[in-house]
């Protein structure tokens, strides 16, 4: 199983970008709308990347179909996690995944959480009832996961990681792959600036843009 990919962007295509490793072998690897400018960048500037797979099998055998191995990408392995989790929804494939990835997984995952419909309808192939079945399935796991083992008795003097803020210090730490120390200063400063009764998906908008 490939699970990870390094070398040279070499083309970017409408759904995927080709990657030549250090070998001269080049990979088709799908990727979300989201990633693209940042792929983009790396490519112009000739900088290497790092894309953290899954590798799957496309095909229906049953059909008369031919299984053909695809590879999709993402930036961090935090991303990968919850694109894993993703799927597992019924109904949702590798391929159609990847094309709901209009938005960066982690505002996605904020979306569930906040069992926000208008932002998950406006995903590539998601209508109503699909949103529907992607919160039934996914809310409360996204909401179990927490904080990652050791983190609350590391830090027991900063109880605003707890209460409102825990879903977005889930998101930023457990999904996004944050230091626990710069996601606590990012939520702090989002609700210096938006006051202290914004909600959860806000906070993380305004988090979004300070990492910019």
């Amino acid at each position: 199983m490939i699970r990870r990919i390094s070398g040279e962007i070499v083309e970017i295509l409408d759904e995927s970008v080709v990657v030549r490793t250090g070998a001269g072998l080049c990979y088709e690897t799908q990727v979300g709308a989201y990633a693209i400018p940042e792929l983009q960048a790396l490519m112009d500037a000739r900088e290497p990347v790092e894309l953290h797979t899954h590798h799957y099998l496309e095909g229906n055998v049953a059909a008369g179909q031919s299984l053909v191995p695809r590879l999709t990408g993402f930036l961090t392995a935090a991303e990968r996690d919850f694109f894993l989790r993703f799927i597992k929804v019924p109904g949702l494939s590798p391929r159609s995944g990847v094309r709901a990835m209009g938005l960066p997984p982690e505002r996605i995952a904020a979306a569930i959480l906040a069992r926000d419909m208008g932002t998950l309808t406006k995903l590539q192939g998601l209508g109503k009832k699909k949103a529907e079945q992607i919160i039934s399935k996914l809310a409360d796991e996204l909401a179990e996961l927490g904080l990652p083992a050791g983190v609350e008795d590391a830090r027991p003097e900063q109880p605003e990681a707890m209460g409102p803020n825990a879903e977005a210090m889930a998101i930023l730490v457990g999904q996004l792959g944050l230091r626990t120390t710069e996601a606590e200063d990012l939520i702090g400063r989002a609700r210096v600036s938006l006051g202290p009764e914004a909600e959860i998906p806000a906070v993380l908008e305004e988090v979004f843009r300070l990492r910019r």
